[in-house]
């Protein structure tokens, strides 16, 4: 009892968790996909967006993507908003490309225009407000020169309406409330989609990002300033291309552009002191002498923005700067400084650093653990396999990976500002491919002999999960064991508990059956003995009387006789050995016959419909009631037994050419009694047209009873199980 009453508690407490959990989930869909909607950057916090390549993260309240990879998104809100309006302020962080954000986004993938949907955002090689088409290639409207530049560093406010099938935009200047308007009108249109951030070989940062409903109000007021409606398509002919951007040049402020962009922090180009090539030395130099004597420069590629790492074609090389640095990975950078001897890490010390050109992405070079142990990939972008053992979230919110391979145990820091969630479901034992920086500065005996500085969530790569033996897993296993056991012995006690059910309601109906057949028989036996026993101590009996006594009461007892075979025979779970119910009393007609031969015709009507047990226990006996009075009162020559299936009901007619007899509802004999206690149980209805000399019709009309159910099909399996003794 006590471990049925804990089944039952556990299910209902699983039942109402998962309910639960449901429900917090449901509403947190809910939730997230209704507008409007503000951002969260200044709170660190952007679970909801998704990151398709850059190196994403949050810094002073705003998103940076420190990243030159073309085509760098990051996507959020549902794929269910129809008519919006966004609002965020931009900045171009770097020397030359596109900063903006997508509207209406779907199907999306990493690289390049690898999304369904528009893309708004301003382009520094042109000074150009864009509007374009992605849909997996890419397809740009007219674009719309900006009032006084596109300036790399200053702050712009840009605006999106998405109504129908119109997309309009404007922008402007932060500093100098300068506007440009951008707008136009597509026949076949994406009308839903998501939101997103997205550079263009370049890094960008994005602040106060909002997004509220819009209605045709807001795009008149686009309408209004924007120069015309293009559709989002080159011309065809060149001539018509010739007029476009002659149309374009006109409205363009044409104005220099300085190709040189001073890095923040540090002096202007009129100060730097420029170096000559000799005094640029390869970084595998330093490694092996860090006693230059006075300044050195090297030249490199950015691999880690924040802390600086650069590389070149002989290694990498950290570098300690004295003040932020605005610089992205893939800018190609001239650093000057001093070197510092700080074991197998190359490190220098910058004083000046300039910046040369952009998208020069380093490839990671793919290594054994052993060979990054051997420092001689120190500070270089590297690749490197291995299965993660465990995770800890360090104070600072970096992530501490512990991973371990045939050969080495090293560690891998990640700072992802965005979420930490893929992480979660990365397994224990799961084997890893980790790209960063191999780095050796703050490495112990417990954090293995070296580290990998992963500059984004994107550098890690799941190769296959934990093996099936993991202890984890085993652990999971016998948890699952414990609790299917569990539910197996609630299924076997319950079981168990069905069959006593069944075995006492048996046992109730055999008992009311023989209290109503049985003991009434034998009662009504002893009456008639109890009389002539009476007569013959009086001495005033016929010998007519107590014949007719006797006969009575051997009629009785041979009735009795019959009605307990019978009941016997019912009671075996092949009683009918499977057959239909006009099969069985066919075989029953045989048995009583005893070798004689007597027609008999079996019809059947109707399509067969399965009945249930009482329904099928009574039409059986009251058709063996009456086979037996046919053999033994009417001296019929044919028995016609017609079983008729009709939509509601079921009826049997047991049909004879006997000698008939005199029916009176009142006085009849105890067979027809007993049928009609049988059709009373089964709600069923019962006719009896005879007569003398005509022979009898008897028929039986009867639903067809309570469908078989589950617990019906239980009950009957206590038939193919042990029967444990009662």
């Amino acid at each position: 009892m006590k471990l049925r009453r804990l089944a039952k508690r556990t299910a209902f407490g699983t039942a109402a968790a998962i309910a639960l959990a449901a429900l917090v989930y449901g509403g947190s869909l809910y939730l997230r996909g209704r507008l409007p909607y503000h951002d969260s950057f200044t709170t660190n916090e952007a679970s909801e967006w998704r990151q398709f390549g850059g190196a994403w993260q949050m810094r002073n309240g705003a998103m940076y993507n420190r990243s030159d990879e073309r085509g760098a998104k990051l996507l959020a809100g549902s794929s269910r908003w129809k008519n919006y309006k966004l609002q965020t302020d931009l900045q171009i962080i770097g020397h030359e490309g596109e900063v903006g954000v997508v509207v209406r986004a779907g199907d999306a993938e990493r690289g390049v225009d690898s999304y369904n949907g528009y893309y708004v955002g301003l382009r520094s090689s042109d000074s150009a407000l864009v509007i374009g088409r992605a849909d997996h290639g890419w397809v740009e409207a007219l674009p719309i020169a900006m009032k006084g530049d596109v300036k790399i560093g200053a702050w712009y406010r840009l605006q999106v309406v998405a109504v129908d099938c119109n997309i309009g935009a404007s922008a402007t200047n932060i500093a100098t409330g300068a506007t440009s308007w951008a707008a136009f009108h597509e026949q076949n249109c994406v009308r839903e989609g998501q939101i997103g951030l997205r550079s263009m070989g370049t890094g960008g940062a994005w602040r106060h990002l909002t997004v509220e409903t819009a209605s045709a109000k807001d795009w008149d007021v686009v309408r209004a300033h924007a120069p015309s409606v293009n559709e989002p398509a080159y011309p065809g002919l060149e001539a018509d291309y010739s007029r476009m951007r002659e149309a374009y040049d006109r409205q363009k402020n044409t104005s220099a552009h300085d190709a040189q962009i001073t890095v923040e922090g540090f002096p202007t180009r009129a100060a730097y002191r420029d170096l000559a090539e000799d005094h640029i030395v390869p970084v595998e130099e330093l490694r092996k002498n860090v006693t230059h004597d006075g300044e050195v420069a090297v030249r490199g590629v950015v691999t880690l923005a924040s802390p600086l790492y650069v590389q070149d074609a002989t290694g990498g090389i950290a570098v300690d700067a004295p003040h932020p640095i605005a610089l992205n990975l893939g800018d190609e950078v001239q650093i000057s400084g001093r070197p510092l001897a700080t074991g197998v890490s190359p490190r220098m010390v910058a004083e000046h650093i300039r910046l040369l050109w952009d998208r020069t992405q380093a490839v990671p070079l793919s290594i054994t653990s052993t060979q990054a142990a051997s420092g001689a990939f120190a500070s270089s972008l590297v690749g490197v396999q291995g299965k993660l053992v465990s995770r800890q979230r360090q104070p600072n919110g970096t992530m501490r990976l512990q991973m371990e391979d045939a050969s080495q145990s090293f560690t891998a820091y990640v700072t992802d500002g965005l979420s930490m969630h893929p992480l979660d479901e990365i397994e224990d034992g799961s084997l890893l491919r980790l790209r960063g920086i191999c780095d050796f500065s703050n490495v112990s005996r417990e954090s293995g002999s070296f580290a990998i500085l992963l500059r984004s969530m994107d550098d890690i790569e799941v190769l296959s999960g934990p093996p099936l033996w993991s202890g984890k897993r085993v652990a999971q296993a016998i948890l699952a064991g414990i609790i299917l056991i569990a539910i197996g012995v609630w299924i076997y006690l319950r079981i168990e508990r069905w069959k006593m059910r069944a075995i006492m309601s048996e046992r109730e109906r055999l008992a009311h059956e023989m209290h109503d057949t049985l003991a009434q028989s034998f009662a009504g036996v002893g009456f008639h003995l109890q009389g002539v026993r009476n007569s013959l101590r009086s001495g005033k009996a016929a010998k007519e009387s107590v014949l007719e006594k006797l006969d009575v009461a051997c009629d009785l007892v041979t009735q009795t006789h019959r009605d307990a075979s019978a009941g016997i025979a019912a009671l075996h779970p092949d009683a009918d050995e499977g057959r239909d119910l006009l099969v069985a009393l066919e075989r029953c007609l045989h048995a009583m016959l005893e070798g004689d031969d007597l027609p008999l015709t079996l019809v059947r009507e109707g399509t067969p419909r399965p009945l249930s047990l009482p329904v099928r226990d009574a039409l059986f006996q009251i058709g063996r009631e009456a086979i037996t009075n046919v053999l033994r009162h009417s001296g019929a020559g044919r028995i016609t037994l017609k079983l008729r299936y009709e939509p509601r009901a079921v009826s049997l007619e047991i049909r004879d050419d006997g000698r008939g007899f005199h029916y009176d509802p009142q006085t009849t004999d105890f067979g027809i009694r007993t049928m009609h206690r049988r059709v009373k149980s089964i709600d069923a209805e019962l006719s009896i047209d005879t007569a003398p000399g005509l022979g009898a019709v008897i028929m039986v009309r009867s639903p067809y009873g309570r469908k078989f159910t589950f617990g019906d099909w239980l009950r009957a399996l206590r038939h193919a199980l042990p029967h444990r003794s009662v």
